[in-house]
């Protein structure tokens, strides 16, 4: 049963119980219960006066009733700065803040709650979102002149002449040198290279005996098969002898390549011939169309290039803050002074948007809004008026009775 319910039911049985018992002078009892169900009628009328007061015009009464209404303004500024400097004071809510550990529980949360995969995947729905509204056209207009600007001053020429000095000192040289070596192996062995030599054989062959009878008849004990089989077989030995630390063919190899790279390297014209070579190549690119593409494919596309550095690096960030102490103690901090600072800052937003909420409702507005607020514990002053009057009331009889008694004594 609601409390209205109840606190109407009490006061109907007071004045029931009042009528009831009236009229019974010759009863000790009924007189005193008559009384007890009087004061309860009174204080129950009384308080039930006073809360329809707060709210309306009791039985069309208008003095100093509809108390909400004819103090709305007072009302309202004492609402607001209860709710501003008393109950949502800066103190009051920092209290509360500091009471939390803010750095425990966003690791609870990145590591138990799930807000490790939330944390990545909107960091990457972030920035794929700023990646896909990116004009890939403006963006490689404003960059190519920066870029070709920095191609020219950059000394290729000069990194690729120490490049050279590097590869013509010993260890590199001979690596390269049994590089080619290897190469050339393997080109003695391919079908291309067998046909190539047969053709030059044959056409050396014309050649020669082209000068007399006795070339071609000493030419006609060794078909052009045999010349290329016995050139492959001897080429190839010696590739492989050149191929051994050991021997002198080696040797010298490796000192005439080293002293051919130094030589190229030395050339005092080389980095004229590189420079403009940079140059031509950096005006024959596009590289506007360049940079365009590498940002519609590989920034912008469905698989860009940064995602996975992205995710690692987040995970990375979130296993050391959920690891270390320290870091979830910084944080702590930081958000808390954090907060602090904004609500140093906004703190007088409470009061407005308190004071903006109650000015949006009517008068008929607020009043309901208050009474649906409060009118429970209004109805149980009602409830109490009642009890405490017939309490009162007995008291009373009991009280004159007893002294008229005595003073009859």
């Amino acid at each position: 049963m609601q409390k209205e319910n109840q606190a109407n039911l009490a006061l109907a049985f007071s004045v029931l119980g009042a009528i009831g018992t009236a009229g019974q002078g010759n009863s000790f009892l009924l007189t005193t219960v008559h009384h007890g169900f009087l004061a309860a009628t009174i204080g129950g009328l009384a308080d039930w006066f006073a809360v329809k007061a707060i709210f309306g015009r009791p039985l069309g009464i208008s003095h100093r009733t509809d108390i909400l209404r004819r103090n709305r303004t007072r009302i309202m500024d004492a609402l607001v700065s209860f709710s501003s400097d008393d109950l949502l004071s800066r103190d009051n809510i920092m209290q509360v803040v500091e009471r939390e550990q803010i750095g425990t529980l966003l690791m609870e949360y990145l590591e138990h709650r799930g807000g490790r995969e939330r944390l990545v995947n909107a960091a990457v729905e972030i920035l794929g979102h700023i990646a896909s509204d990116v004009d890939s056209r403006h963006i490689a207009r404003e960059l190519t002149p920066y870029i070709v600007r920095a191609l020219h001053d950059l000394p290729l020429e000069d990194s690729f002449v120490e490049f050279l000095s590097v590869l013509a000192e010993y260890p590199h040289a001979e690596r390269i040198f049994n590089l080619l070596i290897r190469m050339g192996h393997r080109i003695l062995q391919t079908q291309a290279f067998q046909e190539l030599l047969r053709e030059n054989i044959a056409s050396i062959r014309t050649e020669y005996e082209r000068d007399g009878m006795i070339r071609a008849f000493v030419l006609s004990f060794f078909d052009d098969e045999t010349i290329a089989s016995w050139f492959t077989t001897r080429a190839d030995e010696i590739l492989q002898t050149a191929l051994d630390p050991e021997n002198r063919r080696h040797i010298d190899g490796v000192e005439a390549f080293g002293a051919f790279i130094s030589g190229i390297s030395a050339d005092s014209s080389l980095r004229d011939i590189l420079y403009h070579y940079k140059i031509r190549l950096v005006q024959n690119i596009d590289l506007e169309a360049i940079i365009a593409n590498f940002i519609d494919t590989r920034i912008q596309g469905n698989h860009p290039f940064w995602l996975p550095y992205v995710k690692e690096l987040l995970n990375d960030k979130v296993d050391r803050f959920v690891h270390s102490a320290a870091w979830q103690s910084r944080a702590d901090r930081w958000v808390k002074d954090l907060i602090s600072a904004e609500i140093e800052k906004h703190h007088e937003l409470v009061a407005v948007f308190v004071r903006d909420y109650l000015n949006q409702k009517s008068d008929d507005e607020l009043i309901a809004f208050l009474e649906r607020k409060i009118r429970t514990d209004l109805q149980m002053i009602r409830i109490n008026g009642a009890v405490v009057g017939a309490i009162v009331g007995i008291g009373l009889s009991l009280l004159v009775t007893l002294a008229e008694r005595m003073w009859g004594l």
